[in-house]
């Protein structure tokens, strides 16, 4: 809980911080929170994505696939990249639905890392979710958006995941997969 508390709390200030530095983020997080509320906007359980291995997929809504490469700590979307940097906070989000843009937004730059098709029924939200860094540990979480988000990779022990992040009114949901032959494997 206590880690839950400091990320809302770091993402305040990123909020605070990003809405000075970008108008496209001021946009969307003005017009995300009129529609529904200031409270909306929430670190929902982040999840692990560092020691994992590459690639771990990060679906924004159910059809906007990002890909973090922990061994080169770099988000990459199908018009740009990322560099995850040590103590920073990314959100990730859109201006508009028919812009068709998804951005991460950073203490250093506004990038549009892909596009997507906004005539689909589900996008992705205006502030969708965050991506939290500290020395060594890199954490995903979902911020409460409309349309939730799914990751899916495999940690370095190794051990597979998909975790499903629902919408708020559903709440969050994560699902293990066991190793189906785990039983056979040679000693």
């Amino acid at each position: 809980m206590e880690q839950l508390d400091s990320l809302q709390s770091r993402l305040e200030k990123v909020i605070q911080s990003f809405r000075k530095s970008y108008s496209s983020f001021d946009d969307a997080y003005t017009s995300y929170t009129i529609e529904y509320g200031e409270s909306s906007v929430r670190v929902y359980e982040p999840y692990k994505i560092s020691q994992t291995i590459d690639p771990v997929t990060i679906i924004l809504g159910r059809n906007i696939p990002l890909t973090y490469r922990d061994s080169k700590r770099v988000l990459v979307g199908s018009m740009n990249h990322v560099s995850i940097e040590p103590n920073e906070t990314y959100v990730l989000g859109r201006r508009t639905a028919t812009d068709s843009m998804v951005l991460v937004w950073s203490g250093k730059s506004e990038t549009e890392i892909t596009q997507y098709d906004s005539r689909v029924r589900t996008i992705p939200s205006r502030i969708h979710a965050a991506i939290f860094t500290d020395g060594k540990n890199v954490l995903y979480a979902d911020l409460g958006s409309s349309s939730g988000s799914i990751l899916a990779g495999e940690t370095v022990k190794p051990e597979p995941f998909v975790t499903l992040y629902a919408t708020p009114r559903v709440g969050v949901h994560k699902v293990t997969i066991e190793p189906k032959y785990g039983h056979l494997r040679a000693v």
